[in-house]
């Protein structure tokens, strides 16, 4: 077809304006490939892994052995199997949890080398065994005895091993897991005795099915401890928070792209075919049908949506392995293989084309509805003073201010776009940002946990608190209707120096009254002044609270009361607690422990946390300036485009290069800055649902804080782009030559 000999020469006409085009759709169809392929792939992982190494439903210890284990599992239709854990100092900064090897629930997976097939053999986490240099065929001491590693492992329950079931972070340079033979725990001393059990029937309430059994074992006699179920263990829950992440941004980000590319095409094509309106009257008028033309006009949006599409998916594929083996190193899972969806591809071709190619029909089709004698008169249509310049009133301003004010309002579509694309530039950089700013704010605990470390016991203590420390008390507790929600009623000594709770203007406040951390209280909707009822997760009781304040802390969420109340409400002594913080190291015996936690740790763990956080801010901050680069070079030049004349009329007037730079490059800045301006409280809105969604899954709930340093950051970056934008573009209005103005009134 003769027409299509054009198409070449359109593209070649504004070759940088449509490569900018074809670099959102680009980076549209890599995010979402790449995002998608990730969490489809991991969670195809940790379902197939947990499903076959049979994932534990629950794990706790009894202050005895449970003599007869298979009776308890045919009486409550599930498998029950006992396994050892020890804590092995390696170090003083270095903990190696060694676990007993299982073979009905929790059954280790091994990823590199072989299972364990005598004594003196060690199965390591690999993230451990990296970090601290141990490969396979190496030794490792511990607990006085000499380990070969023979393996590298993945544990069902271990998934993101955390050394503490309430701890956040993990450092592998400072705790691992190791699984040995049984057999090795028979001369270790004060081996903790751990139950796990993983109930058949999944019809019923999981944690129905966990209170009969506690309750039955408690009617036997068994003092219960350190029960934890898995909808509340870290260990195993983080990672769908990750995958969850993934999913909730593999579609709005690309989205916004295409949305973008499929406005600014629109109103390219509806301004190339308003100019060429006499050419397409004419080709009426010669015998070409509309859907030939339209044909030619929809050629270049689907050559572009479908070549954008094929280049991200070229691009994409090959990044997800690497990705889904760097998401594997944080979180332990083995990988049989990495599947590439076919399906995925060809959302991330077809989307683009279906937005591209629907923008564009309806602008086409629009214009080419005219008759061919309405299209041979030309675009006779005028600038019309509409809403938005009569509100402004533009009159009362001197000519540049009014100039620039009207360039903006005359094209509508031009300035939507702009409004759009800059806000949603400005999101997806604070978006990084915000989140790096959460997690600072979140772990900086200095001024409410004075302590450095905390003791929990597997029973009961009576009496005083050694020196330097305090007693506490807690229990499970959950929403009365809402079982997913757990979280913790914490008694501390009501005069505690060692927990200092601040309100949201940095005033103390007091112990000795019912508080709740900030970000447990967003979870619940709750507030000071509320009364409300929880069900212990223990026994299934429920409990009445007086919230008299709220406290200003995001790290955990807890209900802070007097022990003294606690203990009575929970019906305990009077004197009893379940754990100590301590500002120095107590000399506990381990047999009397379920669990220790360092507060020094905490920041070794949070470094390793912010590098991989930095890099991925400053990969986001790198895309959202380069998506800002092209919005605004596309703007910038049709506006140069659309001006020609007028410039070119400055030139006969005598107006010098710079002023004409001013008048027409610099039309745009405040449309930047409000752009801008409106992403801040969308990035903060945006933020907030997905932490509020995060939170549901792994009990930890972030505030979107937006820090005023990384605001001016982000609007630095912004104008900056916008800068070299109109630098890329300024060359432009210098090609203008006087005589064009003199061409067009001859016209």
């Amino acid at each position: 077809m003769v027409l299509n000999k054009r198409l070449m020469r359109i593209l070649k006409e504004n070759k940088l304006r449509y490569l900018g085009i074809l670099v959102l759709i680009i980076l549209g169809s890599y995010t979402f490939i790449v995002a998608a392929g990730l969490s489809q792939n991991l969670a195809v992982l940790v379902t197939t892994f947990t499903e076959d190494h049979v994932q534990e439903d629950l794990s706790f210890s009894t202050d005895r052995p449970i003599s007869d284990v298979a009776e308890l599992e045919n009486k409550f239709d599930a498998l029950i199997e006992e396994y050892m854990s020890f804590d092995a100092k390696l170090s003083d900064t270095l903990t190696l949890r060694l676990l007993s090897e299982t073979k009905k629930v929790n059954i280790p997976a091994i990823i590199e080398g072989r299972t364990l097939s005598r004594p003196g053999e060690i199965l390591l986490d690999p993230a451990f065994a990296e970090a601290n240099g141990y490969s396979i065929g190496s030794q490792i001491k511990a607990q006085d005895k000499t380990f070969t590693v023979v393996g590298f492992v993945s544990l069902p329950h271990y998934i993101y091993p955390l050394k503490n079931v309430n701890d956040i972070l993990y450092s592998p340079k400072e705790f691992g897991v190791g699984v040995i033979n049984r057999e090795e725990f028979s001369d270790i001393d004060n081996a903790a005795s751990i139950y796990s059990v993983k109930f058949n029937d999944r019809t019923r309430s999981l944690n129905m099915q966990a209170v009969e059994l506690r309750k039955y074992l408690q009617v036997k006699g068994f003092t219960v401890s350190n029960w934890i179920d898995i909808m509340n263990n870290k260990r195993a829950r983080i990672v769908w928070a990750s995958i969850t992440g993934m999913k909730t941004m593999s579609v709005p980000v690309p989205a916004a792209m295409f949305l973008l590319s499929s406005l600014i095409i629109g109103i390219m094509f509806w301004r190339i075919i308003r100019r060429e309106s006499v050419i397409i009257g004419t080709l009426y008028a010669q015998g070409y049908r509309r859907r030939e033309l339209m044909r030619h006009y929809m050629a270049i949006p689907l050559v572009l949506a479908f070549a954008g599409g094929m280049i991200g998916s070229l691009f994409a594929l090959p990044s997800i392995e690497p990705m889904v083996m760097a998401m594997i190193s944080y979180y332990n899972v083995p990988v049989p293989g990495i599947e590439l969806s076919f399906l995925n591809v060809m959302i991330g071709i077809l989307t683009p084309m279906i937005f591209l190619g629907l923008s564009s029909y309806m602008v086409i089709r629009s214009e080419l509805k005219k008759s061919p004698a309405e299209l041979m008169k030309g675009d006779k249509q005028k600038a019309k003073v509409n809403a938005l310049e009569r509100a402004f009133k533009l009159e009362r301003f001197k000519f540049s201010t009014k100039f620039r004010l009207r360039e903006q309002f005359r094209s509508i579509s031009r300035l939507v776009f702009l409004l759009l694309g800059v806000t949603s530039a400005s999101v997806l950089m604070l978006f990084g940002f915000t989140v790096l700013n959460s997690m600072n704010h979140v772990f900086k605990t200095s001024d409410v946990y004075l302590f450095e470390y905390e003791y929990t016991f597997r029973d009961l203590q009576y009496g005083e608190a050694p020196d330097g420390a305090e007693t506490f008390n807690a229990g499970k507790f959950y929403p009365e209707n809402n079982e997913e929600i757990e979280f913790y009623i914490t008694g501390i000594e009501p005069d505690s120096t060692l927990v200092i709770l601040k309100d949201n203007k940095g005033n103390v406040i007091p112990n000795n009254q019912t508080n709740i951390t900030k970000s447990l209280a967003n979870r619940l909707g709750i507030k000071a002044g509320d009364t409300v009822t929880f069900i212990n997760k223990e026994d299934g009781k429920p409990h009445t609270f007086h919230i008299d304040a709220v406290a200003e802390s995001y790290i955990e969420q807890f209900i802070y009361v007097p022990i003294d109340e606690f203990n009575k409400k929970m019906e305990l002594p009077e004197d009893s607690y379940i754990g100590l913080f301590s500002t120095k190291e107590l000399d506990i015996p381990d047999e009397k422990l379920s669990g220790t936690k360092s507060m020094s740790q905490l920041p070794e763990a949070m470094d390793e946390f912010m590098g991989q956080m930095i890099s991925m801010v400053a990969l986001m901050t790198i895309v959202s300036s380069v998506v800002a680069l092209i919005i605004l070079y596309l703007v910038t030049s049709l506006a140069i485009e659309e001006n020609r004349n007028t410039i070119s009329l400055f030139k006969v007037f005598g107006y010098r290069r710079g002023e004409i730079r001013s008048l027409i490059l610099n039309s745009s800045t405040f449309v930047v800055v409000t752009g801008f301006l409106i992403g801040i409280p969308v990035a903060v809105a945006s933020m907030g649902s997905l932490y509020g969604y995060l939170g549901n899954l792994i009990n930890l709930v972030l505030p979107p804080i937006v820090s005023p340093i990384y605001v001016i950051i982000s609007f630095a970056a912004i104008m900056l782009t916008y800068q070299l934008s109109k630098c890329m573009c300024a060359k432009n209005i210098d090609t203008v030559s006087m005589s064009e103005a003199l061409k067009a009134g001859t016209e």
